[in-house]
């Protein structure tokens, strides 16, 4: 048998349909019995038919209204454009993208130089012969005796012929 309180609860339910079948049966039951419950189910369907009466009609707004509803819908928006923005400009947003930022481009400008190698020329590797070969610790000391008696030699071989 259901109660004053059981039924309170579920007259939201019963008036929608949405009750299973044995609640619906037992509520409707306690309902033809209980004078209380079926004033509060009345009382509840007149407010419920209330409230649709007064919501299903249109109401037409002045051209003013809605022009001064739509004015400040937009500068609204142009507002939250401008305070996002300057959110967006706070050093505690800024300061990590900047570096994140200058952290990409430092790791792209290594992969790209580390990417091709160094271009070793036939001068260099004549100078570290001779650097290594003259055990000279100045690479222009024995550059220059190199070239000195390279040259000598290049003068008299081209005599010789």
């Amino acid at each position: 048998m259901m109660t004053c309180h059981d039924c309170q609860e579920l007259l939201t339910d019963y008036q929608r349909g949405e009750l299973t079948a044995d609640n619906d049966a037992a509520l409707f039951e306690h309902i033809s019995t209980c004078p209380q419950c079926r004033a509060e189910l009345d009382g509840q369907t007149e407010l419920t038919a209330t409230l649709r009466a007064a919501f299903s009609q249109e109401l037409d707004m002045p051209a003013s209204v809605m022009a001064s509803v739509r004015q400040s819908v937009h500068s609204e928006r142009r507002a939250a454009f401008g305070n996002a923005l300057r959110s967006w400009l706070r050093p505690v947003v800024l300061a990590p993208a900047a570096a994140g930022i200058v952290l990409v481009a430092g790791v792209a400008t290594y992969v790209h130089n580390g990417s091709t190698p160094p271009r070793v020329s036939a001068e260099y590797l004549v100078r570290q012969h001779v650097v290594h070969t003259l055990n000279s610790q100045s690479s222009d000391r024995a550059w220059n005796a190199y070239l000195l008696t390279s040259s000598t030699s290049d003068d008299a071989n081209a005599k010789t012929k």
